[in-house]
């Protein structure tokens, strides 16, 4: 006689995860917990380095797993946004000169991607003007939005310099 008993029950869970925004995927584990697990399960996340912010599930199947009193539990991918640095840069014009047009790096971009990403582009602003006096001031940068990056700022520096007037310094 042959008497097949039944095996206690298995739970298998994925675990989950958070990473950042162009980053590639972690590779997914699982733990089981009750009876012993016979075989593999089949873990897949249908989450790219290209994939938005955002929560992803984690789907864990049967796969190669022989048992048969057998649950299994879903994980979650959360994809958080990558840090990107804009910063203004540091220029220098003489008194009574247009300020001079302020260009901004960029720092952090994933995903070989551009400022074209950015849902609002941001301003480079500084408080000297035509007439102000010999002195340094401060450009800030602010106002950049985009869907996938924390954006942060790096201020640069004006440095607004003596005007030459007929060979003469005029300050």
């Amino acid at each position: 006689t042959l008497y097949i008993e039944e095996s206690g029950p298995v739970t298998v869970t994925a675990a989950s995860y958070a990473r950042e925004y162009g980053e590639e995927n972690p590779v997914f584990e699982f733990t089981s917990a009750g009876a012993y697990l016979d075989g593999l399960p089949e873990i897949s996340c249908e989450a790219t380095a290209t994939s938005p912010v955002g929560t992803y599930p984690i789907i864990i199947r049967k796969g190669g797993v022989t048992n048969y009193n057998d649950s299994y539990v879903n994980g979650t991918l959360t994809i958080t946004k990558a840090p990107l640095k804009i910063a203004a840069g540091n220029y220098t014009r003489r008194q009574g000169q247009m300020n001079p047009e302020f260009e901004l790096t960029y720092e952090g971009f994933k995903n070989g991607e551009t400022e074209d990403v950015l849902t609002k582009k941001p301003v480079a602003t500084t408080e000297a003007t035509l007439t102000s006096p010999v002195g340094i001031y401060e450009v800030t940068v602010s106002g950049a939005e985009a869907e996938n990056y924390d954006i942060s700022y790096v201020s640069g520096t004006l440095t607004v310099t003596t005007a030459e007037l007929g060979g003469e310094r005029v300050t």
